[in-house]
């Protein structure tokens, strides 16, 4: 057994404080044993010489003898002990002292029956004071045991005790009374001793202790700095954590050791993934051999069910003590190294586990002590996972957002419109495909310059100034809006486009994003539209206005003249006349708001005369489709702020459609109301069978996708459906399609004006 345990090797202090006494005990009573023998054969020297004539030369001889045998046999001993004390424990060599110091108290001892002078006191005091010499002379190296030095004492002196008691001479009760005293002194003697070199001791013991623990956290430490040396150098974390491993296994006296990494799938079970291994085995090409074949380097381990999966499943070390007994451990595969015994340490980052720490072989075992000891180097093992799981996460984050970026470049270079972005300062940082394309530059030719490489001269310093503006006041103007403006191609030429700008934020700047679509043929057809309405409706409303005075004039003037089919016949063209004529209205009205050229005036007004002027006005339409109109509201006093002809116009048209939708002689409700700040207006459809189609059909022109209205469904009035939305939309209000429980109609909503009337 070592004297000097390493670290990790349990022994508590009072056991080893006996251990290490023990051993200082045995060194110094062996040490100082020459020199007790010597002096032991000076005084049997003298002692027989002064003794030669007046006691029997038998009797000097015998004791001679026998106090040379055991002190021969002393010799012996001590040279024994020099060269062999390792073989044995120190408590045997202890025995063995303490067996031949009593026996030589003996022979001393046996000195007051073979050397006492009977009738001579003077030989008698000689004796005693040779016997007392040489118990005191025994204080100087057996102090240090007390049993060796009390059984001495003892057996030398006591038997010349009893026999001056049995003399009954007047010195008889005085020497023994000494005598008794002398072995008490040499009792004390012997224990003051002890306790000075127990307590010199246990300071050498706790002077130890802290000097291990001084040595064996600079070692810690040197192999902490040693692995973020290598990693500051290299930015391997594999490369660190084997030196971590490879110098923490002679630490541990250990002979093979991994560290692996905790993962977690999907469901949270975990599974580990093998990071490095080591070992201090002579013969590594075996173990590399076998390592490539059943341990890879990232390997992956999932089976739950052994030992490995015990520890992914514990929050404490797992330790095996007898592996080839351990029910846990199953089987090794062909070719592992032999495994002894075994220790795995989880390792947490908070509450979670992220890596272990595996060692195996250690000839004095493992105990939960040994992770205590070893929590710098699992603390040094856990910022190393981490760093390679954030290094990890990185290169997939990296990959996932260069993957997204080309899908990103992909649909932007893809995309029919031209998307470009600049910075604050007006500098362009991306132009797609479409937008080289559209201003005849390519990419790297504009990307650095300023936009207004891009704008007209006339609009170059009006940017630069919004910018600068935009950037100290924060005011949005024309973000998120869009507008028609023009550009500037690289061949000089100007264009009108289409312009929509909005604001995001990267690394806490603003960046500027602009979607522009070139509306060169869009103008030119809608030019050619509107020449065409214009010019049409010159050619057609004013013929058309004739006849309609012809047939009216016809239809006054013949009244009961012509045939009944004729006279029907003109009451067709009377009415198509009508139709057309309000068709050709509608249509240059939804020219005019559709290029801004209709004026809007607004002003706050009471909704319910409104709508109640409405229904005087289209009085007409409810006797031609039979149906009965009345208007309901919440409140007298419920304003908006509009344009009043234009919202007679848009209602009228709401109302005629929902007087054609509807069933002969059904009421038309219209009901006004107030919700949340708002003005709804509602106009009921008295008609039970709209069809499914025809229901999604008005649900989707007036929703958010503004689809068409589908013409083969509704012939007559489509256009005055349009002109509602877009006079209701341009009044800043909202209309929209319903339909719950059987009940149709149509919705317009405007805010309420602030301004209230009694």
């Amino acid at each position: 057994m070592p004297e000097n345990p390493l670290p990790h090797q349990h022994f508590d202090e009072e056991s080893l404080s006996q251990f290490t006494l023990a051993g200082e005990q045995m060194r110094s009573l062996y040490h100082s044993l020459p020199v007790s023998l010597l002096s032991s054969i000076i005084i049997a020297l003298i002692l027989s010489i002064s003794h030669w004539k007046v006691i029997g030369q038998a009797e000097i001889i015998l004791w001679n003898l026998l106090l040379c045998g055991t002190l021969l046999a002393r010799l012996i001993l001590w040279i024994v002990w020099h060269n062999l004390h390792q073989l044995y424990s120190t408590f045997f060599w202890l025995n063995c002292f303490r067996a031949g110091t009593w026996l030589t108290g003996a022979a001393w001892g046996s000195a007051a029956l073979l050397l006492f002078a009977h009738d001579d006191t003077i030989y008698q005091a000689l004796l005693a004071f040779s016997l007392a010499g040489v118990a005191s002379g025994s204080m100087t190296s057996l102090t240090v045991d007390k049993y060796s030095s009390l059984g001495f004492v003892i057996l030398a002196i006591s038997p010349l005790s009893v026999v001056i008691y049995l003399e009954s001479g007047p010195t008889a009760i005085a020497m023994t009374s000494m005598t008794v005293l002398f072995i008490f002194f040499v009792i004390a003697s012997s224990a003051r001793a002890r306790n000075n070199m127990e307590e010199q001791l246990n300071k050498n013991f706790r002077l130890m202790q802290l000097t291990n623990k001084l040595n064996y956290k600079q070692k810690l430490e040197k192999i902490i700095n040693n692995a973020q040396s290598i990693y500051i150098g290299e930015g391997d974390i594999k490369s660190a954590l084997g030196t971590l491993l490879n110098e923490t296994l002679p630490l541990c006296q250990s002979e093979l050791g991994f560290i692996g990494q905790v993962s977690r799938e999907a469901e949270k079970k975990p599974f580990m993934r093998a990071l490095v291994f080591g070992s201090l085995k002579k013969d590594e090409r075996l173990l590399e051999n076998f390592r490539a074949t059943n341990l890879p380097d990232n390997g992956e381990y999932r089976n739950l069910d052994n030992l490995f999966g015990m520890i992914m499943q514990s929050d404490k070390p797992v330790i095996s003590l007898n592996f080839s007994r351990d029910m846990r451990a199953g089987t090794l595969p062909p070719g592992h190294p032999a495994i002894n015994n075994f220790i795995g340490i989880p390792i947490f980052s908070g509450r979670e586990q992220i890596a272990i720490l595996g060692l195996a072989n250690s000839p004095t075992g493992y105990t939960n002590q040994t992770a205590d000891e070893l929590e710098p180097i699992l603390k040094s093992i856990a910022q190393f996972v981490l760093t390679m799981n954030h290094e990890q996460q990185h290169e997939y984050d990296k990959a996932a957002l260069e993957a997204s970026t080309q899908h990103t470049q992909t649909i932007l270079n893809d995309i029919a419109d031209g998307i470009i972005t600049i910075s604050k300062e007006g500098i362009i940082q991306s132009f797609n495909h479409a937008a080289e394309t559209i201003f005849g530059y390519r990419a790297k030719q504009i990307i650095g310059k300023n936009i207004s490489e891009l704008m007209p001269a006339s609009h170059r310093a009006l940017h630069d100034e919004y910018l600068k503006n935009h950037v100290k006041t924060g005011k949005k103007n024309i973000l998120g809006i869009g507008r028609e403006v023009s550009g500037l191609r690289r061949n000089g030429n100007e264009f009108p486009m289409d312009l929509m700008v909005s604001r995001v934020f990267q690394n806490g700047e603003p960046l500027f994003i602009g979607i522009v679509r070139d509306i060169t043929e869009k103008r030119r057809i809608d030019d050619l539209r509107n020449q065409f309405i214009t010019s049409a409706s010159k050619e057609i409303l004013g013929p058309l206005n004739v006849i309609a005075e012809a047939i009216n004039r016809l239809q006054t003037n013949d009244q009961g003249i012509l045939p009944e089919p004729l006279q029907h016949a003109v009451d067709i063209a009377q009415s198509n006349s009508v139709k057309l004529q309000k068709l050709m209205g509608d249509l240059i009205e939804m020219q005019n708001l559709s290029n801004g050229d209709a004026p809007f005036k607004f002003e706050t007004q009471l909704v319910l005369p409104l709508m109640e002027e409405i229904l005087r006005r289209n009085q007409a339409y409810s006797d031609i489709y039979q149906c009965r109109v009345s208007v309901k509201a919440d409140a007298t006093n419920l304003t908006i702020h509009i344009d009043t002809a234009r919202f007679y116009q848009a209602l009228a048209q709401l109302l005629q459609y929902a007087l054609k939708l509807s069933e002969a002689k059904n009421e038309i409700q219209i009901r006004i109301s107030e919700e949340r700040s708002k003005i709804k207006v509602v106009i009921g459809i008295a008609s039970k069978t709209l069809t499914e189609n025809m229901r999604k059909n008005l649900s989707d022109y007036f929703g958010s996708h503004n689809n068409p209205v589908n013409h083969g469904q509704y012939a007559e009035g489509d256009l005055g459906l349009a002109i509602a939305k877009e006079i209701i939309e341009k009044m800043h209000g909202k209309i929209y399609f319903e339909n719950k429980a059987d009940d149709y109609y149509f919705a317009v909503e405007f805010q309420q004006a602030a301004k209230q009337f009694a």
